[in-house]
């Protein structure tokens, strides 16, 4: 395993370069640390949208789904994903982008000026990225224990310590320059698996059909109870326009057409990943270890046993990556929730830009350890454990977000029963044992929507100029 190893350190310590090199630019403005001076381009900025997408679930997590749910029931999820993007591209980008600010509490609290807001949307986030984040070190601990040979807890703590380092120094303009490099190296790794499998298996349509033989529960579509299906769909859909680390690539954008086509061309790259995951890798995999414990180990198991030492190696790295491209947004986007969205008055008035950021690197590194001892009891099926929780996020604020943007009727009263309602019923139904996996959102998104339009009937009209800021968004 020395070749193998070998690769990971250059890579890791390529990282850490990258960040240092990155803080020397970030560490004195705010505009840098938080969306890198608002001028990534439009396919740079695509790369790294679909690296912060494709997390360590889209490649350990996503094989590992279909493998013990079956095929159906992980296209209905990620296609929910793939919907998402045109959404964002469609409802948000625009207007977000030329809102000008870092994060989208920095919207909603402009939308519906409420202590409520200042406070809730930044605990949301941190409390389902946090969830979010174990999932990926979960990704990266088992590759590097079984790839690699090292025990789980000494690399998850090894690879928290190195995302933490170049994120909390570097801030976006190294999450952008790494992930460009990491969602590079996962299109062609899990490309070049699912190629070299169509050379020794047939096309996709032949292994499929060769799996359904042997395997035929991977294709059933009653694996799962319906509201399962359509929940899983919904919460990716609806994720996409309004989760932070996504809508934190729109303001990094040059301009709101750049952030529009970035979206789209993001969609692409990662329904092209996915699929090939999906449809070729993982019906392999089923009819050669049809038995696994651990349904994340699929893609860990094919690597291992028909790949050789330098491919293992490039396949450590791409999970690697995938984990690196999200955590590293999501510690970001965490580290914006507490100090720019909860803090951030405080610290304007009483620290300096400089002292401000060094404090975002405490939080960052707060954070990253907090999630790290979580991992040590990982959960099982992280792809659907992580979506439970960004559920909550599509509950709360998807219908405050764009009847912000797009109705003008959307008032406070409505705006605070709708993300107050939305997550309530989400994380009602979703603790409920008889309530099947991720049908939470099938009642909190309704729920949400229901009383924006109610309550919104009620209390006073906003105001005209925040009316006519709005507006202007649009133009």
């Amino acid at each position: 395993m020395a070749l193998e190893r070998t690769f990971v350190i250059l890579y890791l310590l390529g990282c850490i370069a990258i960040g240092i090199l990155a803080s020397r630019k970030v560490l004195a403005s705010r505009d840098e640390y938080w969306v890198a001076g608002r001028r990534i381009g439009t396919w740079v900025n695509a790369m790294a949208i679909m690296a912060a997408l494709a997390s360590g679930g889209s490649i350990i997590g996503v094989m590992g789904l279909a493998y013990g749910r079956g095929v159906p029931y992980t296209l209905s999820l990620f296609a929910g994903a793939v919907l998402g993007f045109p959404l964002a591209s469609i409802l948000v980008a625009k207007p977000l982008r030329n809102f000008g600010k870092f994060t989208i509490t920095d919207f909603l609290t402009f939308r519906y000026p409420h202590v409520i807001f200042r406070y809730l949307v930044p605990t949301l986030i941190v409390v389902s990225f946090t969830v979010y984040i174990v999932a990926q070190m979960k990704a990266v601990g088992i590759t590097a224990q079984t790839l690699l040979g090292i025990p789980y807890q000494q690399a998850v703590t090894l690879s928290a310590v190195v995302f933490v380092l170049y994120v909390s120094i570097g801030g976006m303009l190294a999450i952008t320059w790494t992930d460009v490099i990491q969602g590079t190296l996962m299109l062609l790794v899990i490309l070049g698996t699912a190629f070299a499998m169509m050379m020794q298996n047939g096309t996709p349509l032949a292994i499929i059909a060769d799996a359904s033989v042997k395997a035929p529960e991977l294709g059933q579509v009653a694996n799962q109870p319906l509201a399962s299906y359509l929940g899983s769909f919904v919460i990716w859909a609806a994720a996409i326009p309004v989760i932070p680390h996504i809508v934190m690539r729109v303001f990094t954008a040059k301009d709101s057409g750049g952030a529009r086509l970035s979206l789209n061309i993001a969609m692409v790259m990662y329904s092209i990943m996915i699929l090939a995951a999906v449809m070729v890798i993982v019906p392999v995999g089923k009819m050669s270890f049809p038995n696994l414990h651990d349904a994340d180990q699929i893609f860990l198991e094919v690597m291992k046993n028909q790949f050789p030492p330098l491919v293992r190696g490039l396949a450590v790295a791409a999970v690697i990556a995938a984990v690196m491209s999200t955590t590293d947004a999501l510690l970001l986007a965490c580290s914006s929730a507490i100090s720019h969205d909860l803090l951030g008055g405080y610290l304007k008035e009483h620290v300096s830009e400089k002292t401000e950021n060094i404090i975002n690197v405490a939080i960052v590194w707060v954070v990253g350890i907090a999630a790290m001892i979580f991992a040590y009891s990982p959960p099982k099926l992280i792809t659907e454990f992580y979506s439970a929780a960004i559920g909550m996020l599509s509950a709360g604020l998807f219908v405050p977000v764009v009847a912000g943007l797009w109705w003008k009727k959307a008032n406070l009263s409505g705006g605070i029963a709708s993300i107050v309602l939305g997550v309530g019923v989400y994380l009602t139904v979703q603790f409920n044992p008889d309530a099947p996996p991720l049908a939470a959102i099938l009642y909190g998104l309704p729920a949400s929507a229901l009383a924006m339009v109610v309550f919104s009937q009620f209390g006073p009209v906003t105001s005209d100029d925040i009316q006519s800021k709005v507006e202007g968004l649009h133009r």
